[in-house]
């Protein structure tokens, strides 16, 4: 079994160009965004603390189709805006003028890409740059300058948060202070929370269960978003199953994870189980 061992933030957790990695960059922005008053346009105040992706984009008239397997991102957050476009991620602090969306400053990381996607950075860059326009209806988003016109969805559409009841979690990796770990296994561990107040589980080479209530007292109450959760003592069906040694490690920080006290946090198919001392990444399948 390969381990591999990589340092980074708590919180920098899975998917995609990371939130967290965008705001950071937000951050450094040099100055607090003010948000002006709108007679058109977005509402500063709707569109802060979501996320919106693309669906359409055009280029004077014509689609402009985005390299596979990518999409445009825009995150505003605590008077930032954090943006990405499937190479580097950008951002800066921004504020809404009577339907005009001003960024400030963009800050951006220098992730070598191929050349497609540092054109398609750069045409994102040079549209938040622009002062370009921005409207609110509901879900969708429009950002436009002259030329250009990018619609978007709340991200929470688009891609919404998985219930964790009922949903096959297959673990991505482990938390411990700073450190995130991931292991090449060949069978990834899994859980699925059942409605009876319990999970089925696979710790890599046998399959338990454990008891577990969320913050209410039962698996009924919340199933989506944030909660607690209060674990049993793990049965493994088969004590003793044939498992490599080299799957000792691997197997105990699963186990770990599900006893005591933990919270969980889920966010689209990602879903993270922290104790006091360990933590859990997942993802739905």
């Amino acid at each position: 079994m390969k381990r591999q061992r990589n340092m980074r933030a708590l919180r920098l957790l899975l998917i995609v160009a990371a939130a967290g990695v965008i705001l950071a960059l937000a951050g450094c922005g040099n100055g607090d965004a003010q948000s002006g008053p709108t007679d058109g346009g977005a509402d500063p105040a709707a569109v802060a603390g979501r996320e919106f992706w693309s669906t359409s984009v055009t280029d004077r008239g014509a689609e402009r189709p985005l390299v596979d397997g990518t999409r445009i991102a825009l995150d505003f957050r605590d008077g930032n805006i954090g943006a990405a476009a499937g190479c580097n991620s950008m951002g800066g602090t921004y504020r809404i003028d009577d339907g005009v969306l001003v960024v400030g400053d963009l800050f951006t990381t220098e992730i070598g890409c191929d050349p497609e996607r540092h054109a398609q950075d750069e045409f994102v860059a040079a549209l938040l740059s622009s002062d370009p326009t921005i409207a609110l209806e509901g879900d969708r988003l429009m950002i436009a300058s002259a030329d250009v016109e990018v619609e978007l969805v709340d991200r929470a559409v688009a891609d919404p948060d998985r219930p964790i009841v009922g949903t096959t979690w297959e673990v991505t990796g482990f938390l411990e202070g700073e450190a995130a770990t991931s292991f090449a296994v060949d069978e990834p561990a899994t859980l699925v929370f059942n409605d009876d107040s319990s999970i089925s589980g696979f710790d890599g080479c046998a399959a338990f269960t454990v008891p577990v209530e969320v913050a209410d007292g039962s698996i009924g109450g919340p199933v989506d978003g944030d909660g607690e959760l209060q674990f049993g003592p793990i049965a493994v069906d088969d004590p003793a199953a044939d498992c490599p040694a080299e799957l000792d490690e691997y197997r105990s920080l699963v186990q770990a994870v599900l006893a005591g006290q933990a919270t969980y946090t889920i966010d689209g198919p990602n879903l993270t189980i922290l104790n006091d001392t360990v933590g859990l990444t997942l993802r739905a399948q």
